[in-house]
């Protein structure tokens, strides 16, 4: 129950910040915070991670779509077990649907969190981002686990 719960909680927060963010900023307008170590930026983005397939919006939600139907039919069928594995996977698929909502509707991705030099992202870039690096971890622990 919990993994469609995160699910469903990382596809409204990222929902409910890009549409604050479209209502209250105009495109391109900025507002730094902590110095300007942090912004909240409108940007646009019709690709992929760093702007890669830039144009391929409907495409790239189309096959976000695929992978999350085999992910939660993977998950439907018992092969997604234990609360963490189960945890990292809602993340990242709650993530992919935040994103391919935006494709699907605006054929673009809302972007506006800037830290410092690195990309702007939004929340469902940060849950896919989590739930890949919370995995990764969960693997080099088990490489490293003591017997």
């Amino acid at each position: 129950m919990y993994f469609y719960l995160i699910i469903v909680a990382a596809v409204v927060i990222d929902a409910a910040t890009k549409v604050a963010v479209r209502m209250n900023l105009e495109l391109g307008e900025r507002t730094e915070i902590l110095g300007g170590s942090f912004r909240i930026v409108h940007l646009v983005n019709t690709g992929s991670t760093g702007n890669m397939f830039h144009g391929w919006g409907r495409v790239l939600a189309l096959l976000v779509i695929l992978m999350t139907i085999a992910a939660l039919y993977w998950h439907r069928k018992g092969n997604i077990r234990g609360a963490y594995l189960q945890s990292c996977v809602a993340l990242i698929i709650g993530g992919a649907i935040g994103n391919a909502i935006d494709r699907i509707l605006f054929n673009h991705v809302t972007d506006f969190l800037h830290f410092s030099d690195a990309a702007t992202m939004n929340f469902a870039d940060i849950w896919v981002f989590a739930g890949i690096l919370l995995l990764i971890s969960q693997q080099i622990y088990r490489a490293f686990k003591p017997a």
